[in-house]
């Protein structure tokens, strides 16, 4: 599958290539070379992340990743993103040429029937059988001048032909510089029983999908722990993708939990898909004893009791929805594994927190006695037109709802984080994301 998508991405920016280069070349007619050489190179930026991935999947991506440069590689990336924002753009563009085109020839069309019957109603009518007067000229439609060049509109074309190209170019690398950018602090509060004082103010800030390894060196995960520390919340939760694809990325992604500081000394972690994919390196429970080496409480498929002063809230969390591949430990259904982690919470009125990687657990759990779940996985979609009611506008609206940001139904939330890492070094009006849940009186 992911060679397929390599292929397909590989066609695309061949045709998006062919695009620009004849545009180019028609718009500037002297500098045919130089547009020919800054084509070539342009392309083979962003052609080689796909080419990688038609050829070695996900094993191409990674030897990028490993050879070359961050900087380099993150360029590589943000061209390809570039090409791929540039054929929305031209798509669009063109989408509208056509719609003004055709309402411009039926603006022409009725214009000239209205013309014809103006000339029928002014003209006298012959009697009936009388031949046309003789040396009288037949009827001719009138006579169209032609429209002089608009030399004004030529050079727009001109312009326009330079103006997409650097458009996606410079959202796209503005995209690079904004992925790298310190985590926006996202606050959310949930209303708990005005009884329950000790938990009043109690704060829990979640981070997700953060990619040791993938564009996520040392020094970023050192800003993204002193982030996390400046809230002083008292529980800190991670769900998900902390791994990116291989075990020796443990090394890293455990002294980030080393250095994490929660205010109550609690520290959550549920399972994601990477942290499965890393264990095709090692095993399931090498990576989880890692991670609880490392003072996280991993929970899959359970819940516990967190004991605040005199009250107490539930923390659960379910593991990752997917089939078990070969070499790996048997997973439960998800319908399953939330009925296990609800049954290990009291109905006693605390608040009931469950920690989910994958946002379409909310869709079986969205009926069940809950409070909040907090997700990742979908990293906001990475680029965010914005949100009309349910619906964000990013990339990832095709493969689901739940996506970015805050949800309800019938009173259960999801909130799901945008993530602070990706496997794509590339935001635009989504910036990486730590939550911060604030419980107040209801």
């Amino acid at each position: 599958m992911v060679q397929l998508l390599g292929l397909v991405i590989t066609l695309i920016n061949g045709l998006l290539g062919l695009i620009i280069w004849r545009r180019l070349r028609a718009a500037l007619p002297r500098h045919r070379r130089l547009v020919d050489a800054l084509c070539a190179a342009g392309w083979l930026l962003p052609a080689t992340p796909a080419l990688l991935m038609a050829v070695a999947s996900f094993s191409g991506l990674r030897a990028l990743h490993r050879h070359t440069p961050d900087t380099l590689s993150m360029l590589a990336m943000g061209a390809q993103v570039s090409l791929l924002l540039y054929g929305l753009l031209y798509g669009i563009a063109a989408v509208a040429r056509a719609a003004l085109r055709a309402l411009r020839a039926r603006r022409r069309a009725t214009g000239a029937q209205a013309a014809r019957a103006n000339d029928g109603a002014a003209a006298a009518p012959l009697p009936a059988g009388a031949p046309h007067p003789a040396g009288a000229p037949p009827p001719a439609a009138a006579d169209v001048p032609e429209e002089p060049v608009d030399e004004r509109r030529r050079n727009l074309v001109v312009a326009a032909t330079w103006a997409l190209p650097a458009a996606a170019v410079a959202v796209s690398m503005g995209g690079v510089l904004a992925s790298r950018q310190r985590p926006v602090v996202v606050r959310l509060a949930l209303p708990v029983r005005r009884e329950m004082t000790a938990l009043h103010g109690v704060t829990i800030a979640q981070l997700s999908d953060v990619h040791v390894g993938n564009y996520m060196d040392a020094e970023r995960l050192d800003e993204l722990r002193d982030a996390m520390n400046a809230l002083r919340a008292d529980i800190h939760v991670i769900t998900g993708d902390l791994l990116d694809h291989h075990v020796s990325q443990l090394e890293l992604s455990t002294r980030l939990l080393r250095g994490l500081q929660p205010a109550r000394g609690q520290l959550f972690f549920c399972m994601g898909n990477h942290e499965y994919i890393a264990a095709r390196s090692a095993s399931i429970p090498a990576i989880m004893k890692g991670l609880e080496e490392a003072g996280a409480q991993v929970l899959v498929d359970e819940a516990r009791e967190v004991r605040l002063g005199g009250d107490r809230l539930w923390m659960g969390a379910i593991d990752y929805p997917s089939r078990a591949r070969p070499g790996e430990p048997a997973r439960r259904p998800t319908v399953d594994g939330l009925a296990r982690a609800l049954g290990q919470m009291q109905d006693d009125g605390a608040p009931r927190i469950l920690l989910s990687h994958h946002p379409g657990t909310f869709r079986a759990a969205r009926e069940l006695p809950f409070d909040l779940m907090l997700s990742g996985h979908t990293h906001g979609g990475q680029i965010s037109l914005g949100r009309i009611g349910d619906y964000a506008l990013t990339p990832m609206l095709p493969a689901g709802l739940y996506h970015n940001g805050l949800y309800e139904h019938r009173g259960r939330r999801l909130h799901v984080n945008a993530g602070a890492g990706g496997w794509l070094p590339v935001r635009i009006n989504c910036p990486p994301e730590i939550t911060l849940v604030e419980l107040v009186p209801a």
